[in-house]
């Protein structure tokens, strides 16, 4: 799911980068997989809360099965916004706008920080795992203060309502990616009370 997320998003910042639109032409089929595997979660999770014997050769605990699935919800949420955001960015208005690079430092929060929560699922650093969720919500304040200069300056109605759009669905990615940070931590404090116990 985060191969995908991660891929498309990089396609994204290359074609508002200039290059050919033509790399996102399959991004419906990458959103399609990312739920296809969503589902597949939602299924083991399913199985393994239904049988311990399950959860037990899994060795999950039901709580870490919900989790689990907890976080796929977010990449699956982060990747509904990441085709939105191909999609308006496949739209010729939007690619010769003169102020759309002003996405990119945002997005490259994003990417950055969603790799450090990927990488935290195993290590479970909370300090790394609060760092990017910081990092996240800084962002996101960016983000919208851009919304508000863009919603004080009507001049170009059209073409602005594609860049507000797509700030928009940048704000979300960073908000769902905080969110499976949230969910990091609530593992991490499981699995430390867990074997305390």
């Amino acid at each position: 799911m985060y191969s995908q997320l991660s891929s498309i998003i990089r396609d994204i910042v290359s074609v508002i980068k200039g290059n050919s639109n033509e790399i996102l032409n399959d991004a419906n089929d990458r959103e399609a997989e990312v739920d296809a595997l969503l589902y597949l979660v939602q299924r083991q999770v399913a199985i393994s809360l239904d049988s311990h014997f399950v959860a037990s050769s899994l060795k999950l605990s039901r709580n870490q099965a919900v989790e689990y699935s907890n976080l796929a919800r977010s990449l699956e949420r982060m990747m509904d916004h990441a085709l939105i955001m191909a999609e308006l960015t496949s739209n010729s208005t939007i690619q010769s706008m003169a102020n759309i690079e002003l996405v990119l430092p945002q997005i490259d929060n994003w990417q950055k920080s969603i790799k450090q929560l990927m990488i935290n699922i195993r290590t479970k650093d909370s300090h790394e795992i609060e760092a990017a969720r910081h990092q996240l919500k800084d962002s996101q304040n960016e983000i919208t203060s851009l919304e508000e200069q863009l919603m004080a300056n009507r001049n170009n109605a059209n073409s602005e309502l594609y860049l507000f759009r797509l700030l928009e669905s940048i704000r979300r990615i960073c908000a769902y990616a905080r969110d499976f940070g949230e969910v990091l931590l609530n593992i991490k404090l499981h699995d430390e009370s867990y074997t305390s116990t």
